[in-house]
């Protein structure tokens, strides 16, 4: 086996000194071979071929000494004259492989910035790992403020430290008006956690964290700092009005941190601690409710299995100490990529890569063909240098530069494309109800990337015509005038044209699957018929409101609103069906109703006002909808959705019945039609609607039916509410089609951008096409012209070239729907109302390939149709 690797690497060793090589190898493992049998090794084969390994790298070496810098300019000097010769080959070969390299990076530096560096201005991010709840049936819950201190405290093993936030939305003034901030509520080790160091002032203290509701401190970011206070130098210590709370600011950060949460740009931290000046209720002691995000840090040198381990162990253990709260759940740890932003955009980006490596690969394969072309037409070049002594590998290494150097000068052309490309992601992001920027850009790794994949291309482009190439004979090429094709060389270009075209119908399936399943989205019932009108955030809490007075307030809001000119309804509520903060769950319980072994009872719910299901156009099938009198101090009341109506009483009433959670028991007053809550594409699910007079929250969602011009319709909302409480002010305004576009959001942007990449690979499947039967028809121009000469028409030659371009067209269409719907399969779970087999996306592809291929075919042929017979033939 050692001698058989030796043959192996011999040809890398130059021919001049391959069997003085090979002759030295050969006695270098016999006298190695003779030591292990003297010595009664073990393993003595195994240990041979290691030692035989050792040629890999001194052939290498030869061969890079072989290779001196002055052949390598000289290389390069010919290479260079080789492109300027023929400017319309370079350019044309250039802005192929640009097109791939730099589609490539472009989402190479989304995923950059969303997946793998996703926290701008933290410390080795990828040590840091998420801990999540999970049930038997839920995954992904947050933890309470208790089980993180009693996480906290036990130190599992693995792990160096562990940190706790919830984001929140705040009102802030600092002397002016009020104005929006979003921010978190952050554990006193915060900062220390991240390895963010503030640029003004200082960040939280270890006492900062211990006592509920003592330390009113606040560190703001770097934006903030800049656009409210001015970048005023003597923020720190500066008194602020945070939910009519006085705070201190201690410390701004630095300008590249953002937050723990990738692309959320936040505004605000503040400890836990005071988390009843942020949130409503008092949510630090109960242990059973979970409302914090908790990352960890991995240990020097501790794995992610490691960590799983150890923190299973207390998880276990916090439900021995506290069944009562956490029986039947466990802790997980999952890496970061796989949470928050990059859970939801991780399947869309996965699509991307793999369809903008399929782009990469029409590129080389098109190129290859060019290379593959232009080899023939450079025989005779080729037959002169053997003819004065070079050897074959000289040829292939003088084509290999060449196709490095065009493979370098797409690499800067990419690179420059994708500097821009890069910030299209944010031209994808509809109007959020808190700020979301990705900030995508070609950074020091999206480089290194962009080169890697121009060394990829130029291989897969280049080594194939390089070695084809090379087999000339010189005494045949030197006497023929033209050059000679050979069978295989025209049969390579022919195959490489059928995979550009097959590829090229899997992306064209893909983005019209994507553009298809969008439409449908748009279309798609939601289970409510509000279309135009107005959303608005609006916090009571700045205005010093309690349950009592903020129940009055909002009361006398959505009559004020719901009476202006063009105003058909208004309500409030906590949150909007398909918002991209999803619904809030919680679990209940049902009299009357035995749950089975492990069966978790869960309804998602939301608080809303008076009117809510006439502004949304809900219906109700059965019962009543939260009316005005559903205040503090009557009857506890909700309303359900069908589905939890048929779950929970198949064959009773459920108007009546008791349902019972954490606030106290609940009459089921109404059911209403089933709807969509957090995506397009769920699964049916509990929900309950409960009031939020007798549920209430400082902070709510105003929702303004209306016709009117969005325009007009604004100041006079902002009017109505000044008129009420001139303190108070709307925040996160939009229309609701506006809102409607978060919901779609993945669907547009996958659309939009496979079909660019399926365009793209339509335009390079037809150019290569159009190549091949091009070069084809100059090949076969004597053929042609004896063929008219005998009698064949002029439509006889087009036909026969179209059979041709056909025959490669058809092919690649086949193999390309075949391979579409293993891709189909693939992205079946991303795609709305429609299937990863969806007949209209094939067949429309096909009929489009079959026109496309026609249009690259007919120019050629009717171009050889037009031959003068006896012109063709003189031709040599």
């Amino acid at each position: 086996m050692a001698i058989a690797l030796l043959g192996a690497l011999s040809p890398l060793v130059p021919v001049s000194r391959r069997r003085v090589w090979i002759e030295q190898w050969r006695a270098e493992l016999w006298h190695y071979a003779l030591w292990l049998q003297r010595e009664r090794a073990s393993c003595a084969a195994l240990r041979l071929l290691a030692r035989a390994s050792g040629a890999a790298a001194h052939a290498l070496h030869l061969r890079l000494a072989d290779w001196s810098p002055r052949m390598i300019v000289h290389d390069l000097r010919f290479a260079w004259r080789m492109f300027v010769r023929r400017p319309a080959f370079t350019a044309v070969a250039v802005l192929i492989l640009a097109l791939g390299i730099g589609a490539n990076t472009t989402i190479f530096s989304w995923i950059q910035s969303v997946l793998f560096s996703p926290l701008g201005g933290v410390v080795r991010q990828d040590r840091i790992v998420v801990v999540r709840t999970a049930t038997a049936e839920r995954e992904g819950l947050s933890l309470s403020y208790p089980n993180f201190q009693d996480l906290r405290a036990a130190k599992p093993e693995g792990l160096a430290d562990v940190m706790a936030f919830r984001l929140a939305s705040m009102s802030l003034r600092a002397g002016g008006d009020p104005v929006r901030a979003f921010g978190a509520l952050v554990s006193a080790n915060y900062f220390d956690f991240l390895g963010v160091r503030p640029v003004l002032g200082r960040g939280f203290t270890a006492d900062e964290g211990i006592v509920p509701d003592r330390d009113p401190v606040v560190v703001i970011s770097h934006e903030f700092w800049t656009r409210v206070f001015g970048a005023d130098p003597a923020v720190v210590g500066r008194s602020v009005t945070m939910n009519s709370r006085a705070f201190t600011v201690v410390g701004v950060t630095p300008p590249e941190f953002h937050g723990p949460v990738a692309s959320v740009m936040l505004d605000v931290y503040v400890p836990v601690t005071m988390q009843r000046a942020v949130l409503a209720g008092h949510r630090l002691p109960p242990r059973g409710g979970g409302w914090l995000d908790v990352y960890a840090r991995l240990a020097d040198g501790a794995s992610l299995e490691q960590a799983r381990e150890s923190v299973g162990v207390v998880g276990m253990r916090l439900a021995d100490q506290f069944p009562d709260a956490n029986r039947g759940r466990h802790l997980r740890v999952i890496p970061l990529w796989r949470s928050g932003t990059g859970s939801v955009l991780l399947p869309v980006f996965t699509t991307l890569m793999a369809v903008v490596g399929v782009v990469l690969l029409i590129a080389s394969a098109n190129v290859a063909g060019l290379l593959l072309a232009r080899g023939i037409s450079r025989q005779r070049e080729i037959a002169v240098r053997f003819a004065l002594g070079a050897s074959r590998w000289q040829v292939v290494r003088q084509m290999l530069i060449e196709t490095l150097m065009l493979s370098a000068a797409g690499c800067v052309l990419g690179l420059a494309a994708a500097r821009w490309t890069s910030g299209l992601l944010d031209v994808f992001v509809p109007r959020m109800p808190f700020p979301l920027r990705f900030d995508a850009h070609v950074d020091s790794a999206s480089v290194v990337f962009a080169i890697a994949v121009a060394v990829a291309s130029a291989v897969s482009a280049g080594v194939v015509p390089a070695l084809r190439s090379s087999r000339v004979k010189p005494g045949p090429a030197l006497k023929d005038a033209t050059p000679a094709t050979s069978g295989r060389s025209g049969g390579l270009r022919r195959g490489l044209v059928i995979a550009q075209v097959s590829l090229s119908v899997v992306l064209l399936v893909c983005a019209s699957l994507f553009t298809r399943s969008l439409l449908r989205s748009d279309a798609m019932d939601p289970g409510f018929s509000l279309r135009t009108g107005l959303l608005a955030a609006i916090d009571l809490a700045p205005g010093g409101y309690d349950a009592d007075r903020g129940a009055v307030f909002v009361q006398q809001l959505i009559d004020r609103v719901g009476s202006l000119p063009g105003v058909t309804a208004a309500t409030v509520a906590r949150t909007i069906p398909l918002d991209v903060g999803g619904s809030s769950d919680m679990s209940v319980a049902i009299d009357g109703y035995t749950p089975r072994q492990d069966e978790e009872v869960t309804a998602y719910y939301n608080q809303v006002g008076p009117r809510y299901f006439e502004t949304m156009g809900i219906p109700i099938v059965r019962g009543r909808a939260i009316a005005p009198g559903d205040v503090g101090g009557q009857r506890q009341v909700a309303v359900i959705n069908e589905t939890m109506a048929r779950r929970y009483w198949p064959a009773g009433d459920p108007i009546g019945a008791i349902v019972r959670f954490g606030s106290g028991p609940v009459t089921i007053v109404g059911v209403a039609r089933d709807g969509k809550y957090s995506r397009l594409s769920e699964a049916p699910r509990n929900y309950m609607y409960l009031p939020a007079l007798q549920n209430y929250r400082s902070d709510l969602l105003l929702h303004v039916r209306s016709d009117a011009d969005a325009a007009v319709l604004l100041p006079a909302v902002r009017a109505a509410v000044r008129e009420l409480d001139p303190n108070l002010a709307l925040f996160d305004v939009r229309t609701v089609q506006q809102h409607l576009r978060i919901s779609t959001f993945l669907a547009r942007m996958a659309a939009s951008v496979l079909g660019v990449f399926g365009a793209l690979g339509l335009l390079l499947a037809a150019v290569g096409l159009y190549g091949v039967i091009a070069f084809n028809a100059a090949q076969r121009t004597r053929e042609m012209g004896v063929r008219m000469a005998l009698g064949a028409s002029r439509s006889q030659v087009v036909s026969l070239l179209l059979w041709d371009g056909f025959v490669l067209g058809a092919a690649g269409i086949a193999a390309g729907l075949a391979m579409a719907l293993g891709a189909g399969r693939l992205v079946a779970g991303q795609l709305t109302g429609v299937s990863g087999a969806d007949p209209v996306s094939f067949w429309g592809t096909a009929a489009i390939f079959v026109a496309v291929t026609t249009a690259a075919c007919l120019l050629p042929a009717r171009r050889a149709a037009r031959l003068d017979p006896l012109a063709a033939l003189r031709q040599e």
